[in-house]
């Protein structure tokens, strides 16, 4: 039997995922979006997918869960090639990057502080 935090991160997880790919998949208006919004969003994006993804227990160990995360990044920014409304970025691979990094960091923090307790 799962515990239910892992449980429900996994819902969480996937859910989250359903609803980033189909964000990522559709049309916007361009003008409403800057740039700056734009990585942010990318940032704050991966770094929560990969604090979920963490809390899942899916991968013991964090480089494999990095790169996961990261893969499923440029995996949208592929399929947003072929899209007529939508461009490939290396900036926005770049911004998952550091989302992910930031929250690694963060999660490593957040251990390192409760195993001090």
């Amino acid at each position: 039997m799962f515990q239910p935090i892992i449980l429900s991160s996994r819902v969480l997880l996937v859910l989250s995922i359903l609803v980033i790919s189909y964000l990522a998949t559709t049309e916007i208006n361009s003008s409403s979006q800057s740039l700056i919004d734009d990585k942010l969003l990318h940032f704050l994006c991966f770094a929560y997918l990969t604090i979920i993804f963490k809390f899942t227990r899916f991968i013991d160990q964090d480089f494999w869960l990095y790169v996961i995360v990261l893969a499923y990044g440029i995996l949208i920014e592929i399929v947003q090639m072929y899209l007529p409304y939508r461009s490939f970025e290396f900036l926005d691979i770049f911004a998952d990057l550091m989302g992910i990094l930031c929250a690694g960091f963060l999660l490593k923090l957040a251990k390192d502080l409760y195993i001090s307790y």
